[in-house]
């Protein structure tokens, strides 16, 4: 009985890693190889009454690292949109994905999903904002990545889903 415990054990741990791999690996393609419905988003190429600012950060060690000179990106929301901040940070709602991890690779883009998108650039100090911004559910996104030791590139990209309504100033802090 003793010599089977290794053996048991051993598959236990690569069944585990195998279900490691799925919980991070992008959805099947037929989640994202839906087009976006025109209807589906149009009410985001309005001009709005509301602001999306926020700021982006990570520590490390003693140091503190902005998204400065990184695009920040207000997407939104979507079937297509969810499936691929699913695809990225494991969930639809908030997440960091770490450099380390590497990019997820898409096929190919949406269209719609491109040219919906707002997009701005961190200053220095993370800060960024998008001003007329139209009622609905964004996600906002960003980047602070920075070069570790060995020029290994550390940090990572950051993901908020927010619900933007009332001629409201909406707050965002990344991670």
């Amino acid at each position: 009985m003793k010599p089977l415990a290794p053996i048991l054990g051993l598959a236990l741990a690569l069944a585990g890693c195998s279900q490691l791999d799925q919980a991070f690996a992008p959805p099947p393609p037929s989640a994202l190889s839906q087009p976006i419905q025109a209807a589906e988003i149009d009410w985001s190429r309005k001009s709005g009454a509301n602001t999306v600012s926020g700021i982006a950060t990570m520590k490390a060690g003693d140091t503190t690292h902005t998204c400065g000179g990184q695009a920040a990106n207000l997407v939104p929301d979507s079937a297509y949109a969810r499936a691929r901040m699913t695809a990225i940070f494991g969930n639809d709602t908030r997440g960091t994905r770490a450099s380390a991890q590497g990019p997820v690779k898409f096929d190919r883009d949406d269209p719609l999903y491109v040219s919906t998108l707002r997009r701005t650039t961190c200053d220095a100090s993370g800060s960024f904002s998008f001003p007329r911004v139209p009622d609905g559910v964004w996600y906002v996104t960003t980047s602070v990545k920075w070069d570790g030791p060995g020029d290994r590139a550390e940090g990572g990209s950051m993901m908020k889903r927010v619900d933007v309504r009332g001629g409201k100033l909406v707050k965002v802090t990344l991670p």
